[in-house]
């Protein structure tokens, strides 16, 4: 079972996404006082739930015999 480029794509264009959409949150809608820690730990947050996410996939594809 290997992942394809689309899904390394995917995650590289996710940790784009997670960056640009916490400090949207943060900074602009004052979400958490505009504050830089949380701001990275939404981003860190946003990146290790993508990350979870691969890591099922992978189990759930191994669990079903997918090749």
């Amino acid at each position: 079972m290997n992942f394809t480029f689309i899904d390394y794509s995917a995650f590289g264009l996710w940790i784009l996404i997670s960056i640009v959409s916490a400090y949207i949150l943060v900074k602009k809608f004052k979400l958490f006082e505009g504050s830089k820690n949380a701001q990275i730990a939404l981003s860190i947050g946003l990146i290790l739930g993508h990350l979870i996410y691969l890591i099922w996939k992978y189990i759930f594809l191994i669990l079903i015999g997918a090749n």
